[in-house]
């Protein structure tokens, strides 16, 4: 039986295979747009979702209030971050700066720009899961001139050897740094896009040592990891007078007023008004969910429409069907016969 309904839907579709064809087809081209989307959307709603501890990540970001106007900035001062775990121990469990730079990577007659370059601090791969597949974790960053790779870096200098423990120069002066971890390519979905990460010493004690304790230096990403069941918004409340104990003077002085605040790693990408953050939107991903599924019932809609459009012509086999199934109907006992009278 089953057969024979396949034989005749083939049948059905070959004698009219313009029509099928065109019904199929906008079917199909709904169905490819609706998936492309959700694709889209899945993509956008997991933007640093991968980290196991996301729902305790958050960026410290300031409002700078001047004579003038109130810089909305993305980035605290440098101090902030290499004093914040000290003061808050009960809240904070790990602090991690990142400075962008561009840099002059060199290996015998490899050379690059190294373009997505972070300095990062050693807490780095604590609070972030990063997966790194050589090296050690705690001390992959903690030395000066320590460098952790992309795989994808490292091939591009070492090839198929072993880069753990060897060197490469970095800037034009030549720094010997060495190799102390290779991990795995950063995925697209995250706002942290590196090829290689150098040790945060190398740019506090080596290129610049008062950095950490620069109060109106502002350049540098910093998130913190909150201890388990502590609320944010509490903290983000008694940062003034952390702000006000370290550095109220020279606020003062300087007529520069900055105020801490913290985002939810996970609500960065979509939700943050500030500069760093104007690649993704939440009103964007409502508005292609609702397209998406638009086109997916215009398509159903249409297909639905289109095959009812035809059931009349139908008619005939349909009857013939019901009267095949009464109990007692006089069919020949040729199986063969009996399908024929389907058609």
């Amino acid at each position: 039986m089953i057969k024979n309904y396949l034989k005749i839907a083939f049948r059905n579709l070959w004698r009219h295979r313009v029509f099928s064809f065109i019904n199929i087809l906008g079917l199909t081209v709904g169905m490819t747009a609706f998936f492309l989307i959700f694709l889209y959307v899945q993509f956008e709603l997991g933007y640093d979702a991968f980290h196991s501890k996301a729902d305790r990540i958050y960026r410290v970001v300031a409002d700078i209030k001047t004579p003038t106007e109130t810089i909305n900035a993305n980035t605290p001062a440098w101090a902030v971050g290499a004093h914040i775990k000290r003061e808050f121990p009960g809240e904070i469990d790990a602090a991690v700066r990142l400075g962008f730079n561009s840099m002059l990577v060199r290996r015998g007659d490899v050379k690059f720009q190294e373009d997505h370059t972070f300095f990062a601090d050693s807490a780095f791969f604590r609070v972030f899961d990063y997966p790194l597949l050589k090296g050690n974790p705690i001390t992959a960053l903690r030395d000066q001139f320590s460098v952790v790779l992309t795989e994808t870096a490292a091939k591009k200098y070492f090839g198929k050897e072993d880069p753990l423990g060897k060197t490469v120069l970095l800037t034009d002066e030549g720094y010997n740094a060495t190799i102390t971890g290779v991990m795995q390519d950063m995925p697209e979905n995250s706002m942290i896009k590196a090829d290689m990460l150098v040790s945060m010493t190398t740019r506090t004690q080596k290129f610049n040592p008062h950095l950490d304790d620069q109060w109106g230096n502002y350049g540098n990403r910093t998130f913190i990891l909150l201890k388990p069941g502590v609320n944010y918004k509490s903290l983000e409340a008694r940062l003034p007078q952390f702000l006000e104990k370290m550095n109220g003077r020279e606020m003062k002085e300087s007529r520069m007023f900055p105020t801490l605040f913290l985002e939810p790693l996970k609500s960065v990408h979509l939700h943050s008004t500030r500069d760093d953050s104007k690649t993704g939107n939440i009103k964007n991903v409502y508005t292609f969910t609702i397209i998406a599924i638009f086109i997916l019932l215009i398509a159903c809609f249409n297909f639905v429409n289109l095959t009812t459009a035809r059931s009349a012509e139908r008619a005939k086999e349909v009857g013939i069907r019901k009267v095949w199934v009464q109990p007692g109907a006089n069919w020949p006992d040729n199986s063969s016969e009996k399908a024929s009278y389907s058609v």
